[in-house]
């Protein structure tokens, strides 16, 4: 083979990829050197097919049992199959002969990854930098700035994603990834000035334009965001993120004839997206209109029977219109299609309640514990179940569990302290009421709706008047 020649063609490593196929269905021996079977086996790794890459390793190593670049693809292969240590052994052989070889230490580098040892990830991927081609070390940078998020350092991870922007030829993946982990930082204040920035020295950049939008509609700056969008859509007018998003400001505006004219236009690109029509039924559920909520969110499950949301949207409507036996089987379907959604299950056992098949809500309610003893509306409506029994002391347990997770959520504390004036335990619920008065004052109107009997105590009214702001 000439040394001129590049694997660079697709068509080329397929015809490869063919020869070898064809030599394993006749099962008669064909010699490969050594750099067609490094493509074979980067070609079968990089398409996950391990079966077929193990092949092209064994053989491999049979006819060329002594190439080091063979065996740091074996070693590789060893550590897919879940043999780290194996792998480690010959790698750290290798490095012995071989110090200098990036791909080596590299493979080292992955191999920790699935280990989770993301630290020693790191060493060897930064060791790599230093060994690496200069067409290389963008995707070093990026590779390194994955583990560090796996550490959930994100500040060291946007320093190296930072330095992979500055050599990268695709600009726009590094940004797309830098604006993700602003949203991880939860630090929009600095994505807006960093993207603004990007757009100051390329006004032209769509991926510049549509983070600073998305920072703009975390920090609830609806309006902004449109213009960003808007933006996006003046340089690439098939941007279909760009429109979802623009209707989802709408949505979140309450302007919901403006989001679905705009879903309408994204139709316009893409007829087949389910997420618009799952989008549309939204929109229509929220003005009530349920007839055409439920037709839109059909049509998205038609489109992707294993998109879970338009499934719960579809047992909502049921349930709004009072077919909540139905409305229990989708949400049902719903849930198998994405186990860890605790607003599912929170929503699945209020139908449960309306059924009075209230076993089968604390099953929900449990299981949403489990998953997630941080969502804001658990305790609270977990608790409810029991109020609605009539069951006040267990209300409360409940409620005291949920403080322990959540001692921020004062919804709760004005929910316990409700609960326990009506038991007539007015030492504990002045307590309660009291902390909440004082960290919430707002949030006392719904311990009111659900206590209005407070209104007839005195104590009680002079407790909040005392907590009341002065003008």
């Amino acid at each position: 083979m000439s040394e001129d020649f590049q694997w660079n063609d697709d068509y080329q490593v397929e015809l490869l990829a063919s020869r070898f196929e064809e030599m394993l269905h006749d099962g008669s021996p064909v010699y490969f050197d050594a750099e067609e079977f490094e493509v074979l086996i980067d070609y079968y790794q990089n398409a996950f097919n391990n079966e077929k890459s193990r092949m092209a390793v064994e053989l491999a190593m049979q006819q060329h049992p002594y190439n080091p670049g063979l065996k740091v693809k074996l070693a590789r292969q060893w550590a897919t199959e879940g043999h780290f240590i194996k792998a480690l052994e010959l790698l750290n052989e290798l490095e012995i002969t071989e110090p200098n070889d990036a791909e080596l230490i590299m493979t080292k580098g992955s191999v920790y990854s699935m280990m989770m040892e993301f630290g020693k990830a790191i060493n060897e991927y930064k060791k790599a930098l230093t060994l690496a081609d200069s067409e290389d070390l963008e995707d070093i940078y990026a590779t390194i700035a994955f583990e560090y998020e796996n550490l959930s350092d994100f500040d060291h991870a946007l320093d190296y994603l930072k330095k992979a922007l500055q050599i990268s030829k695709q600009p726009e993946q590094v940004l797309s990834e830098i604006g993700m982990v602003f949203e991880l930082l939860n630090d929009m204040d600095q994505a807006i000035a960093f993207f603004n920035q990007q757009i100051d020295t390329n006004p032209y950049s769509t991926a510049a334009w549509f983070n600073l939008g998305l920072a703009f509609f975390h920090e609830e700056l609806y309006e902004k965001a449109i213009d960003a969008f808007e933006y996006v859509l003046a340089i690439d007018d098939k941007h279909m993120m760009a429109l979802i998003n623009i209707g989802q400001c709408y949505e979140a505006m309450e302007t919901y004839e403006k989001a679905i004219e705009t879903y309408h236009e994204a139709l316009t690109i893409n007829q087949q997206d389910a997420n618009i029509f799952y989008r549309l039924g939204e929109c229509f559920e929220k003005q009530n209109r349920y007839t055409e909520a439920l037709t839109h969110y059909q049509k998205a499950t038609q489109i992707d029977e294993f998109m879970a949301e338009p499934w719960a949207g579809i047992g909502v409507i049921f349930d709004e219109e009072g077919n909540t036996k139905t409305a229990v089987k989708y949400m049902q379907r719903a849930i198998e299609l994405d186990q860890f959604n605790t607003e599912f299950l929170l929503i699945k056992a209020d139908m449960h309640i309306k059924l009075e098949e209230f076993n089968k809500a604390i099953d929900c309610f449990k299981k949403a514990e489990e998953l997630d003893p941080r969502d804001p509306d658990l305790w609270v409506e977990y608790a409810n179940l029991y109020v609605l029994q009539h069951q006040f002391e267990k209300a409360s347990q409940i409620l005291k569990t949920g403080l322990i997770h959540q001692p921020e959520n004062n919804r709760i504390r004005y929910r316990l302290a409700a609960l326990l004036f009506r038991q007539r335990s007015e030492v504990q619920g002045q307590f309660y009421l009291e902390t909440a008065l004082e960290l919430d004052y707002d949030g006392h109107q719904e311990f009111l709706d659900f206590y209005p009997g407070a209104l007839e105590n005195v104590y009680i009214i002079d407790m909040i008047n005392m907590y009341a702001p002065r003008n």
